[in-house]
């Protein structure tokens, strides 16, 4: 029964996929609306999560400020969902882009160096358009870090379509050694690292207010390797396109040690603040981020 309903479920999303791609795109925006709106409202409990992590977070919200961020924030999954499905269609050549990096070349500048670069954002507006983008811009692959998922249909079919762009996906619980090998080879990884580490890839850090298990890899490979490491965060505008500028952070300070990856964390930790408390809703909030096990 259980595999009946994962395969019904890539069934939906290849139908689904079609209807979107002939679907203009402020029609598919209010569809990834509704959906955030059936995510809202799907869970109770996933729900108490998210209202929870923004009520006990330092950004000093009013009662009105917390609904509407919740609101945001699943709509943000909904939009990000429909614009998965369909992220083959668009042109990131085009005048006018779904997503512009304002300053993708120092991606390249940072490769002339040789030991490979590695890329980190988070769950930000739509986080899937940037590694896809980025691919094809650079015509580079991208070595994109991912958690596969539970159904295996759907998610062989959503890794086919995110790796349209040249890019590759590792498993994250498989990824170690290979990282380590694309670096030395002087190729490019990409991670989202904000949700919550698993206590033995982690060391503890204060985000938002409250400490939290964060993840230290990026911080290690970057410092034993001496790769260039860059944030790069997806703002959405009121056209629902993505700009994105691209920070290097500094490690010229830092030795390879534990202060030197605890500093280089709180770092990469202090960038991705800053996006949250400009853009609190277009961040993933769901996650159970401030657990501690």
């Amino acid at each position: 029964m259980k595999t009946k309903i994962q395969k019904l479920s890539l069934l939906f999303f290849k139908l689904f996929r079609t209807f979107l791609k002939v679907t203009p795109e402020a029609i598919k925006i209010s569809i990834g609306k509704f959906i955030g709106f059936i995510f809202q409202y799907a869970s109770t409990e996933r729900r108490k999560i998210t209202e929870d992590n923004i009520r006990k977070s330092n950004l000093q919200l009013s009662g009105n400020d917390v609904k509407d961020i919740i609101k945001q924030s699943y709509q943000n999954l909904g939009i990000t969902l429909v614009e998965l499905l369909t992220i083959d269609t668009y042109d990131f050549n085009s005048p006018n882009p779904k997503v512009k990096f304002n300053n993708i070349e120092v991606i390249n500048s940072a490769l002339q160096k040789g030991q490979g670069v590695i890329l980190l954002s988070g769950h930000c507006g739509n986080w899937e358009s940037l590694a896809y983008c980025a691919g094809e811009l650079l015509d580079k692959p991208l070595n994109a870090v991912v958690k596969y998922q539970m159904n295996p249909f759907t998610d062989r079919y959503l890794r086919n379509i995110r790796q349209r762009s040249g890019n590759k996906l590792l498993d994250m619980n498989k990824a170690g050694r290979k990282m380590v090998q694309i670096l030395r080879d002087n190729g490019i990884i990409a991670m989202i690292t904000d949700q919550r580490a698993p206590k033995k890839d982690s060391i503890i850090m204060n985000f938002m207010g409250r400490e939290a298990q964060t993840f230290k890899a990026p911080a290690v490979l970057a410092l034993k390797f001496g790769a260039p490491i860059f944030t790069g965060f997806a703002v959405r505008d009121k056209n629902y396109n993505y700009s994105v500028d691209l920070v290097e952070l500094e490690t010229s300070d830092l030795k390879n040690d534990d202060d030197g990856v605890r500093i280089l964390t709180k770092r990469y930790i202090e960038q991705l603040e800053k996006y949250i408390h400009e853009n609190p809703g277009n961040w993933s909030w769901q996650h159970k981020r401030w657990q501690m096990k």
